[in-house]
């Protein structure tokens, strides 16, 4: 399977996945408003932290390993899915205790209130789950079965129309936060088993495995682990910039804005990490390497050009479906995020060899200093220009971002030989 037939995939869940953001997005709009959207994307920045430490965040290492070896060498491949499961298990188990235990603690932090403990006691609870189902999906998208992959996938966003809409029509913000944790817990009772019947697999459990599994493994976790930090640890602390310096309606502004990216960029990333990873980290041909890359541009580019470019024109409209007249400032915002967007698409298609082929000390250099950069950015652009001054920011950071691997990378971008 190609990439363009990968995007094309990619884009039928991401259809449907859009589908149901429309309607839970309304939901939220109308029964939360901007405030409360600026407090899920904190509690979001803050469960995809937990999430990825909690499988000890080694989906990518497990990914390019059981890509690498499932042809080649199947016991090889069955080592490291062992292997996987017993760090997932343990680091899942031990960060679930800490946040159960200290659940008053980090409520009062993330909300300045205690009422909210009980939702990291489930948390804590179901973290175990939430981890192995990370672990299967990287499994299936390591087995290249892209169609099952994005079946769950699909899955997941029914599921997270069916909970959010529920819960966040029942109990509002309380129900919205609550919905973000059992959908995805929920989701290993139909990954596992699908994956069990469908996958010519079998999960064994392997008592002695050779130290060179674990530490191979780990040597992603360290590259995930610090562009989840990096990433989660600057949205957070640019919405609390926003918050105390505009206030917490407008920092509800830029995530709504930040959420009409992630979503159309879906199609792109969704397409990244499950046929690119894979797919360069088996390849050691740079002649091959480059043309995996640039038939990727020749999708990429003009996709996002089109789509961005429409998303411009109809952002008056799309305010007024996605949300509600309240919203209706972030206009504004559209023009510099969408910019962003674009060099953020064609930086990350060169960025994932990064992953791919092991560069570890360069992929955590360049996640430290760009974020770091981003924030700075904020800072300055919007003591200058206001709001604006952050989607300024994203796009000026993520063009130099752009640069940067462009020069890394230039001998499969540029030469033939």
């Amino acid at each position: 399977m190609n990439f363009l037939k990968t995007s094309l995939l990619s884009a039928i869940s991401t259809f449907i996945k859009l589908a149901s953001n429309l309607v839970i997005n309304k939901v939220i709009a109308i029964y939360i408003g901007p405030a409360g959207i600026a407090l899920i994307g904190q509690f979001q920045n803050f469960l995809t932290v937990v999430t990825t430490l909690g499988n000890g965040a080694i989906n990518a290492g497990v990914t390019k390993y059981v890509a690498e070896y499932n042809e080649k060498d199947s016991q090889k491949r069955d080592a490291y899915i062992s292997v996987a499961i017993k760090i997932t298990l343990l680091v899942s188990i031990i960060i679930g205790l800490v946040l159960i235990i200290g659940s008053h603690f980090i409520s009062e932090k993330m909300f300045q209130t205690e009422q909210y403990h009980v939702l990291f006691k489930v948390l804590g609870g179901t973290l175990w789950l939430i981890g192995l189902n990370t672990i299967i999906l990287s499994i299936i998208n390591g087995l290249k079965e892209i169609r099952l992959f994005i079946t769950v996938n699909i899955t997941g966003s029914i599921l997270s129309l069916v909970f959010t809409t529920i819960l966040t029509v029942k109990y509002n913000l309380w129900g919205a936060l609550l919905a973000m944790i059992v959908v995805q817990a929920l989701l290993l009772f139909i990954s596992l088993p699908t994956a069990v019947k469908k996958l010519n697999i079998q999960f064994k459990w392997q008592k002695n495995s050779s130290s060179e599994y674990y530490k191979t493994l780990l040597a992603f976790s360290i590259m995930s682990i610090v562009s989840v930090i990096c990433v989660s640890a600057t949205q957070i602390a640019i919405r609390n910039h926003l918050t105390e310096g505009f206030s917490l309606k407008e920092a509800g502004y830029w995530q709504s804005v930040w959420m009409i990216s992630t979503m159309y960029l879906m199609v792109i990333t969704t397409a990244l990490s499950t046929y690119y990873l894979p797919r360069l980290s088996e390849l050691t041909d740079k002649a091959e390497i480059r043309k995996e890359i640039l038939s990727g541009y020749k999708i990429i580019i003009p996709f996002v050009l089109v789509t961005a470019f429409a998303i411009y024109l109809l952002r008056d409209f799309i305010v007024a479906i996605l949300f509600t007249k309240d919203f209706y400032p972030m206009r504004e915002l559209f023009f510099y995020q969408l910019l962003g967007d674009f060099f953020k698409m064609c930086s990350w298609t060169l960025a994932y060899l990064m992953i791919a082929k092991s560069m570890t000390k360069t992929f955590i250099i360049t996640e430290v200093i760009f974020s770091l950069l981003f924030y700075l950015l904020t800072l300055f652009l919007t003591m200058c220009n206001g709001l604006q001054g952050v989607v300024q920011a994203y796009a000026l950071n993520y063009f130099v971002y752009l640069i940067v691997m462009l020069i890394l990378f230039r001998r499969f971008v540029f030469l033939k030989h």
